[in-house]
């Protein structure tokens, strides 16, 4: 019996490790793990560092507005915290931020394929000081180098406390390999060449 339970446990252990990827674990995303108690989630999503597909499409693995997780002035930073084991050799990340519920999304930062490597797993975000002031969308994305062409997301929900008026300007977040962009990104060598031609 202890034998057959110790086989169960190992296979459950080497399914979990053979899927995990990686994600973004502060901000907390929607329906997440990392999502404080306090909060009163209870649709908790313990696969959030599956890639984006049909059943998680583009934005926000298809999640709603969450409850807001963090609150950020503007000209502040957001540190970011990923989390996973599987880096794939790093890749693309951008950092980027929505106020209009994830229809559009405004990139504050971008890392060509050191992402997850050299540049680690701990980001700090710089917000605009002319920020608008309300409730609004911050995204993780991850074009991983290595393996299946995949596309990473996660959505945090935050507020701003910024101008009256105010605005965020500069490139629009850059999506490949799921729907709707028909764009696919290559893999590890020539990885860094097609990312520069569309930023």
């Amino acid at each position: 019996m202890r034998t057959s339970l110790l086989a169960t446990t190992i296979c459950l252990l080497f399914v979990a490790s053979a899927s995990a990827h990686i994600e973004m674990a502060y901000p907390p995303p929607r329906n997440s793990r990392w999502i404080p108690s306090s909060l009163g989630i209870t649709n908790i999503d313990y696969d959030t560092l599956t890639p984006l597909g049909p059943s998680r499409p583009y934005p926000c693995q298809g999640k709603g507005k969450g409850p807001i997780v963090a609150t950020y002035q503007a000209g502040s930073s957001v540190h970011v915290q990923l989390y996973g084991s599987a880096s794939h050799d790093g890749g693309h990340c951008q950092f980027s931020v929505s106020f209009d519920g994830g229809y559009t999304f405004v990139v504050l930062l971008t890392v060509v394929r050191e992402c997850l490597r050299a540049s680690g797993s701990e980001y700090n975000v710089a917000l605009p000081a002319g920020a608008p002031s309300g409730d609004a969308v911050f995204s993780w994305s991850w074009i991983n180098a290595v393996g299946n062409r995949e596309y990473y997301q996660g959505c945090a929900d935050i507020t701003i406390n910024g101008v009256s008026g105010g605005s965020i300007t500069g490139p629009q977040l850059f999506v490949a390999n799921v729907s709707p962009s028909s764009v696919v990104i290559p893999g590890k060598h020539p990885f860094a060449i097609p990312i520069l031609t569309f930023l």
